[in-house]
């Protein structure tokens, strides 16, 4: 299969690998946000970036991206959310971010690590007879840490790299709400949404997938208790820096309506 690779606004290419965490650094420490790290897999450190609230009462949200190598645009996202977010909102939220869960997928432009796992399943009660990948088994191993991260909001952010429209996975008790529909309105800001019918086996109605558990990291966190979750699918046909903006967008929404959400309390 050949490698998923795009060009950046800048020139250089979507899985440089060392040009991402020199500018993940830059901008996440630029911004407030302290990193430490989870643990090793396949060589390569996954990291958490944390940058606490004003307030103690503020949400604990946590943003996911990179599961899956040939969706660059997600960990690139992070990086756009970071330089463009209004340091007011970036105050107002306990952030947890993950910005590349796997670097050896990301750098071969290739949905799966180096050992052909996928590390977006076997997670959780509903994983079935996946197993977890080298990165789920560090992501599993810090599973309190993570519910705590998550817990008033988790966003995992993907991309579906053969098609021009976008949606949206949504975990929320009950029908979807307003949580679920923004994110959806956000998505149609820059793309076509999906029309109703099926993904994947799964409905798609509205541009939603929803409360659908298949062992990922975010119905996983939803399992463990996180008040709502979602997955972002950008189109991956679209063009690359409009999917990079995109994704930020999307961050920023997940982050204002969780912050606006707990305001309410």
């Amino acid at each position: 299969m050949s490698a998923s690779i795009w060009r950046r606004p800048d020139g250089g290419a979507s899985n440089d690998l060392a040009a991402f965490d020199a500018l993940c650094a830059e901008r996440a420490e630029a911004t407030g946000f302290v990193r430490s790290v989870l643990g090793e897999a396949l060589g390569r450190t996954i990291a958490a970036w944390e940058r606490a609230a004003a307030s103690s009462r503020a949400p604990h949200v946590l943003i996911a991206a990179g599961f899956h190598g040939e969706e660059a645009a997600g960990p690139w996202g992070v990086l756009e959310f970071l330089g463009s977010t209004p340091p007011d909102l970036l105050d107002r939220a306990h952030l947890v971010l993950l910005p590349l869960v796997n670097a050896t997928g990301f750098a071969a432009g290739q949905r799966l690590n180096a050992l052909g796992e996928n590390p977006n399943r076997g997670y959780g009660a509903a994983r079935g007879d996946d197993r977890p990948s080298a990165e789920g088994e560090v992501l599993l191993s810090h599973s309190a840490r993570l519910a705590e991260a998550g817990r008033d909001g988790v966003l995992s952010c993907h991309e579906d790299r053969w098609l021009r429209h976008a949606y949206v996975y949504s975990f929320e008790s009950g029908p979807p709400g307003a949580f679920s529909r923004s994110l959806v309105e956000t998505a149609a800001r820059w793309f076509a949404v999906a029309p109703d019918g099926e993904i994947d086996g799964c409905v798609v109605r509205d541009g939603l997938i929803h409360n659908h558990y298949d062992g990922s990291f975010e119905a996983w966190l939803s399992e463990c208790g996180a008040a709502v979750a979602a997955c972002i699918e950008t189109p991956g046909e679209a063009d690359f820096a409009r999917r990079v903006q995109a994704q930020a967008a999307l961050m920023r929404t997940f982050v204002e309506m969780r912050v606006a959400e707990s305001a309410l309390r």
